[in-house]
């Protein structure tokens, strides 16, 4: 996983680019870049620590986890999934960003979060199931003129499009893992993890996510997040000091951009593990069931087919103890092979063959 990417959706003027704006703002300015009309900001992800550990080894190089977010270019009239599968392929996962901030919309309706939130997830699986049922159309086609197509494949597809047409995304559907990876080809929308973002104003910080589009997103196994990008905007321009004087004035305990991180992470079941030493002190995220051989894979191609072992210790313990050396002393320094599951704050040193 070279980068996290996490793209923004959502219907027009719900708030989307005001939260990007957010997201990526710094004191010195706007921290993006645009290409195609879409905006891509990179954001270093926080970790107590990675910073513990860049003190102890006063590294010549220090490297957070990134997370990118993309701000996809406004469409006219009513969003579309179904014509951006090109573009929101390529995304780990979305951040559905609803309007929460005003009670009527621009032609006097009320607004409904969750039902906002629905509408845009349900985009998500009519998307898919165009694409399900468009495949099946040209392996029927394909079969008129002599060409055979895996039977796994069709079996699959039309098992997917019946859970589909049920308004069921992608994501709940459980799947061997040959199926798992027959589908990546696909990359389909409802398959990937979603975090609700619920743009709220700031007289609604005391109340969170409104209750029914908390309980929606629950009933779906979502996490619903608020979000004032009004607020977050004035935040992220202020030098670090400032910003925790801010924070205190709103009972904040930290920026909406880290709790957003955060909840992405665990959308993504993501961990972290750390590799450490003089010339780099960096954060590596993975999802929670990575082995220690696809883990050496993450840091050179070259080290995973020479693995031997990797030299494992608890983040905490190399903090207490202070050094490697000492980890190895008190038996805090294990050795683990190819198979074994990394750990979210392991500290590893891999040993490999060139």
């Amino acid at each position: 996983m070279a980068g996290l990417a996490i793209y923004l959706i959502g219907a027009p003027r719900v708030g989307k680019s005001a939260v990007f704006d957010a997201l990526t703002l710094t004191p010195e300015g706007p921290h993006f870049t645009t290409r195609s009309g879409h905006r891509y900001g990179a954001i270093k992800v926080p970790d107590r620590r990675l910073a513990a550990l860049r003190e102890l080894y006063r590294p010549r190089k220090f490297t957070p986890a990134e997370v990118t977010f993309v701000d996809t270019a406004p469409v006219a009239g009513p969003v579309k999934f179904g014509e951006m599968t090109g573009l929101l392929g390529n995304a780990d996962a979305f951040a559905l960003v609803v309007q929460a901030f005003e009670t009527q919309g621009d032609e006097g309706r009320t607004l409904d979060p969750a039902a906002q939130a629905e509408s845009g997830l349900l985009e998500l699986v009519l998307a898919d199931l165009d694409k399900v049922e468009r495949r099946l159309e040209r392996i029927a086609q394909e079969h008129q003129r002599g060409q055979k197509a895996s039977e796994t494949e069709v079996a699959l597809l039309e098992r997917l499009r019946e859970e589909l047409g049920r308004n069921r995304p992608l994501r709940e559907i459980p799947l061997r893992e040959d199926e798992d990876k027959l589908l990546r080809t696909y990359q389909f929308l409802s398959q990937k993890p979603v975090l609700i973002v619920a743009n709220i104003s700031e007289d609604a910080l005391s109340e969170g996510t409104p209750k029914p589009l908390r309980e929606m997103a629950e009933s779906q196994g979502l996490e619903a997040l608020p979000f004032c990008a009004t607020l977050e905007t004035e935040l992220a321009r202020l030098d670090a000091a400032t910003q925790a004087d801010f924070l205190g004035d709103y009972g904040l305990a930290e920026p909406g951009r880290d709790r957003l991180l955060q909840s992405a992470y665990r959308s993504l079941r993501l961990i972290s593990f750390f590799t450490v030493g003089e010339d780099e002190v960096r954060a590596w995220p993975v999802r929670e069931g990575t082995t220690a051989l696809a883990a050496a894979g993450k840091v050179h191609s070259d080290i995973e087919r020479g693995f031997i072992r990797a030299e494992t210790v608890a983040c905490d313990e190399l903090l207490k103890t202070g050094s490697w050396s000492k980890c190895r002393e008190t038996g805090a320094l294990r050795l683990e092979g190819k198979e074994y599951k990394v750990r979210d704050g392991d500290v590893m040193h891999f040993r490999f063959s060139a």
